[in-house]
């Protein structure tokens, strides 16, 4: 599917059923109006007969003012593709059922008719989360940059999926509960190849928690290390990342 296509309403249903069932992240675009467009995060939660129900946006930086009956748009990712659809706050606060036991406080937005493709990924993603791609994750020092504290832990977590430019990673992060967005941390990981292990740098682009005992999923886009050309480690990364790929295929003939 090219950038511009456009899913018509008889899949658009079915597309965020799947959405919903995988509790995928998004965000949201409001004020559309302004000079200054503004955005916020959230899941998506559940389908319902004319409405997509998603949990309360939020932004960690300031306040979420969107107001019942606003414009907005929805940005997700699927696949290898970002993906975009125009909307309306149907409801600022609907008790969304999530199963026979648990109720949250969502909010109601329009259905869409159609979803678009917003922007292609330029850097293939591979899922590696059936290799074992395990990782150890450090924070960047406060006091020197592009340096790791001495001090400070590591933690063990594995790698679910991988780009050129990023990766996402599984940990049980109660140890970083205060991580926000735009944190770095250093990521020591194999990638298998017999060259020895390999050490980036990454902002904290999003966390997100998929389990009990601050089990979360973390993205990560990769930035530059001192010292060390950053495009032969991208190429590095996606020579991998072409590895996995082609093995993948192999597979599945």
């Amino acid at each position: 599917m090219t950038e511009g296509s456009v899913v018509e309403s008889s899949e658009v249903s079915e597309i965020l059923q799947g959405l919903c069932a995988r509790n995928v992240s998004g965000d949201i675009h409001y004020a559309l109006s302004s000079e200054q467009i503004k955005t916020a995060r959230f899941r998506f939660l559940a389908v319902e007969e004319n409405a997509i129900c998603i949990d309360q946006p939020h932004n960690v930086d300031e306040e979420v003012s969107v107001e019942s009956g606003e414009s907005i748009t929805i940005y997700f990712t699927q696949g290898n593709d970002r993906w975009s659809f125009e909307s309306r706050v149907e409801k600022m606060r609907r008790i969304v059922r999530l199963n026979d036991k648990k109720r949250v406080v969502g909010m109601a937005l329009m259905l869409p008719a159609q979803l678009r493709i917003q922007q292609r990924r330029s850097d293939y993603r591979v899922g590696v989360a059936s290799l074992g791609q395990y990782c150890r994750i450090m924070r960047e020092s406060d006091r020197a940059r592009g340096a790791c504290e001495l001090t400070e832990n590591s933690y063990p977590c594995t790698i679910r999926d991988i780009s050129a430019c990023g990766m996402a990673v599984v940990l049980f992060a109660k140890g970083l509960r205060n991580a926000k967005p735009e944190m770095r941390f250093f990521i020591e990981f194999e990638m298998g190849d017999g060259r020895g292990i390999r050490v980036v740098l990454a902002n904290l682009c999003h966390t997100e928690t998929i389990g009990a005992e601050y089990k979360q999923l973390w993205g990560l886009r990769l930035v530059p290390m001192p010292a060390v050309d950053f495009e032969e480690q991208k190429a590095d990364i996606a020579h991998f990342v072409a590895d996995v790929q082609r093995m993948k295929l192999r597979r599945k003939r």
